[in-house]
Protein backbone atom coordinates (compact mmCIF):
# COMPACT_ATOMS: atom_id res chain seq x y z
CA UNK A 1 0.00 0.00 0.00
CA UNK A 2 1.16 3.53 -0.68
CA UNK A 3 0.20 7.17 -0.95
CA UNK A 4 -0.55 8.42 -4.47
CA UNK A 5 -0.34 12.19 -4.90
CA UNK A 6 -1.68 13.98 -7.98
CA UNK A 7 -3.22 17.20 -9.27
CA UNK A 8 -7.02 16.98 -9.38
CA UNK A 9 -9.01 19.00 -11.92
CA UNK A 10 -12.56 19.98 -11.05
CA UNK A 11 -14.67 20.95 -14.04
CA UNK A 12 -16.89 24.03 -13.78
CA UNK A 13 -20.66 23.83 -13.79
CA UNK A 14 -21.70 23.64 -17.46
CA UNK A 15 -22.78 27.03 -18.77
CA UNK A 16 -21.28 28.95 -15.84
CA UNK A 17 -18.34 30.37 -17.76
CA UNK A 18 -16.03 29.48 -14.85
CA UNK A 19 -12.60 27.98 -15.43
CA UNK A 20 -11.61 24.50 -14.20
CA UNK A 21 -10.01 24.41 -10.75
CA UNK A 22 -6.82 22.43 -10.16
CA UNK A 23 -5.63 21.41 -6.68
CA UNK A 24 -3.28 18.89 -5.05
CA UNK A 25 -4.92 15.67 -3.85
CA UNK A 26 -3.86 12.30 -2.52
CA UNK A 27 -5.27 8.85 -1.88
CA UNK A 28 -4.14 5.68 -0.19
CA UNK A 29 -3.95 2.81 -2.71
CA UNK A 30 -3.47 -0.94 -2.37
CA UNK A 31 -0.67 -2.91 -4.01
CA UNK A 32 -2.67 -3.11 -7.26
CA UNK A 33 -3.01 0.70 -7.37
CA UNK A 34 -6.72 0.66 -6.48
CA UNK A 35 -8.08 3.25 -4.04
CA UNK A 36 -10.87 2.39 -1.61
CA UNK A 37 -12.63 5.68 -0.70
CA UNK A 38 -13.96 4.05 2.50
CA UNK A 39 -10.52 3.03 3.78
CA UNK A 40 -9.86 5.00 7.00
CA UNK A 41 -6.64 6.47 5.60
CA UNK A 42 -8.64 7.92 2.68
CA UNK A 43 -11.66 9.01 4.76
CA UNK A 44 -9.56 10.80 7.35
CA UNK A 45 -5.87 11.37 6.58
CA UNK A 46 -5.99 11.88 2.80
CA UNK A 47 -9.17 13.95 3.01
CA UNK A 48 -7.49 16.13 5.64
CA UNK A 49 -4.30 16.54 3.60
CA UNK A 50 -6.26 17.49 0.49
CA UNK A 51 -8.62 19.90 2.25
CA UNK A 52 -6.75 21.41 5.20
CA UNK A 53 -3.02 20.85 4.62
CA UNK A 54 -2.75 21.78 0.97
CA UNK A 55 0.22 24.18 1.11
CA UNK A 56 3.89 23.59 1.87
CA UNK A 57 3.70 26.14 4.70
CA UNK A 58 0.75 24.46 6.45
CA UNK A 59 2.31 21.05 5.99
CA UNK A 60 5.57 22.29 7.51
CA UNK A 61 3.68 23.76 10.48
CA UNK A 62 2.19 20.33 11.21
CA UNK A 63 5.53 18.57 10.74
CA UNK A 64 7.16 21.03 13.16
CA UNK A 65 4.46 20.37 15.78
CA UNK A 66 4.94 16.60 15.41
CA UNK A 67 8.71 17.03 15.84
CA UNK A 68 8.08 19.00 19.05
CA UNK A 69 5.78 16.24 20.36
CA UNK A 70 8.35 13.56 19.49
CA UNK A 71 11.09 15.58 21.23
CA UNK A 72 8.94 16.01 24.35
CA UNK A 73 8.78 19.80 23.92
CA UNK A 74 4.96 19.72 23.90
CA UNK A 75 2.46 17.09 24.95
CA UNK A 76 -0.19 17.75 22.34
CA UNK A 77 -1.20 20.02 19.49
CA UNK A 78 -4.55 20.67 17.83
CA UNK A 79 -4.97 21.52 14.14
CA UNK A 80 -8.30 23.16 13.34
CA UNK A 81 -9.23 23.20 9.67
CA UNK A 82 -12.16 23.65 7.33
CA UNK A 83 -12.87 19.92 7.11
CA UNK A 84 -11.20 18.38 10.18
CA UNK A 85 -10.13 19.04 13.73
CA UNK A 86 -7.05 16.92 14.44
CA UNK A 87 -5.62 16.25 17.88
CA UNK A 88 -1.94 15.21 17.97
CA UNK A 89 -0.19 13.61 20.95
CA UNK A 90 2.55 11.05 21.49
CA UNK A 91 -0.13 8.37 21.94
CA UNK A 92 -1.67 9.02 18.51
CA UNK A 93 -3.53 11.30 16.16
CA UNK A 94 -7.33 11.63 16.36
CA UNK A 95 -9.29 13.00 13.39
CA UNK A 96 -12.77 14.49 13.82
CA UNK A 97 -14.79 16.15 11.10
CA UNK A 98 -15.11 19.88 11.77
CA UNK A 99 -18.91 19.85 11.62
CA UNK A 100 -19.07 17.23 14.41
CA UNK A 101 -18.67 18.37 18.00
CA UNK A 102 -17.95 16.45 21.23
CA UNK A 103 -21.66 16.49 22.05
CA UNK A 104 -22.23 14.22 19.02
CA UNK A 105 -20.85 11.20 20.88
CA UNK A 106 -21.78 8.73 18.13
CA UNK A 107 -19.54 10.58 15.65
CA UNK A 108 -16.78 12.00 17.90
CA UNK A 109 -13.37 10.31 18.36
CA UNK A 110 -14.26 7.37 16.13
CA UNK A 111 -11.74 4.53 16.50
CA UNK A 112 -11.26 4.36 12.72
CA UNK A 113 -10.23 8.05 12.84
CA UNK A 114 -7.29 7.33 15.18
CA UNK A 115 -3.79 6.71 13.79
CA UNK A 116 -0.25 6.21 15.00
CA UNK A 117 1.77 9.46 15.17
CA UNK A 118 4.69 7.95 13.25
CA UNK A 119 2.37 6.75 10.46
CA UNK A 120 0.82 10.20 10.05
CA UNK A 121 4.29 11.76 10.13
CA UNK A 122 5.45 9.53 7.24
CA UNK A 123 2.37 10.44 5.17
CA UNK A 124 2.86 14.14 5.91
CA UNK A 125 6.48 13.97 4.77
CA UNK A 126 5.46 12.31 1.48
CA UNK A 127 2.75 14.95 1.00
CA UNK A 128 5.22 17.76 1.83
CA UNK A 129 7.64 16.43 -0.79
CA UNK A 130 4.84 16.31 -3.38
CA UNK A 131 3.67 19.85 -2.60
CA UNK A 132 7.24 21.16 -2.74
Amino acid sequence: MSLRCFIQTQAPIPGSGAQPVRYPACEWVDDDGAADPQHPLNRFVCSWLTSDVNTVERCQEVLDAIAQIEAGQRTQWFADGDAFGVDFSASGVQFNQSHVGPEDTAWWNLPEGRFNLAEVNVLLRLWHDFLG
